[in-house]
């Protein structure tokens, strides 16, 4: 009998034991389980009103006068005149490919600034409440991009800025070129050392809300 009594008092405490043990709390798998992951978006890490003016003229000063002939600054040229487009003589039809949504076409003659003789043609191409110009003079028989004002996603440049890409993204592909970059109320201003064409970048809560460019005509 007394040998009974011993079992039964021994009992309670192995089952409790071996719950305790099924359990493993404290284990290393457990305790992963638990931690949520680190985000790993990328923080903003250019001040505010940021600009490289004094190490672009630094950079222009170095080159002095073969810096048309410097890679780096043909590059920079080529896409401030030429920033929608990656074809190096862009058309008209290349513009209406590039646009992802509904376009109107409107065309009006202009006379030659130069040559009264010549009567020239303005190609105004409208969708989603922007706008983009196009210069086509009858001497030279190319498209110049005049000006544009972009307030849809359905045109982006071409290294891939478009309105609603963050300033964060926006100065990074930026800086890839060797250009002025001046930010001032929320507005960053771009353009190549002859600052003939600009482009204006119009931001609203740190994303761009419009594009603008103002192209040299002669």
């Amino acid at each position: 009998m007394w040998r009974l009594l011993v079992i039964l008092c021994w009992l309670p405490l192995g089952v409790h034991g071996a719950c305790q043990g099924n359990q493993e709390p404290d284990s290393p798998r457990v305790a992963r389980a638990g931690v949520k992951p680190k985000s790993t978006a990328p923080k903003n890490s250019y001040a505010p009103n940021f600009n490289n003016l004094a190490r672009m003229e630094a950079f222009y000063e170095r080159l002095q006068l073969v810096s048309q002939e410097n890679p780096e600054v043909m590059k920079a040229a080529a896409f401030i005149n030429n920033p929608f487009l990656p074809v190096e003589e862009p058309v008209l039809q290349h513009y209406a490919a590039q646009i992802r949504t509904k376009l109107q076409v409107l065309k009006d003659t202009v006379t030659n600034q130069h040559k009264a003789r010549y009567i020239d043609t303005l190609f105004q191409l409208n969708f989603d409440s922007s706008t983009v110009e196009l210069y086509y003079p009858m001497y030279t028989k190319r498209f110049l991009l005049s000006y544009a004002d972009i307030k849809s996603p359905n045109l982006a440049l071409r290294n891939g800025i478009k309105v609603g890409c963050s300033r964060q993204e926006l100065l990074q592909k930026l800086l890839d070129y060797k250009l002025f970059i001046k930010e001032q109320k929320n507005v960053i201003e771009v353009c190549d050392w002859e600052r003939t064409s600009w482009l204006r970048f119009h931001l609203s809560k740190g994303k761009v809300s419009s594009i603008q460019y103002e192209g040299y005509i002669d």
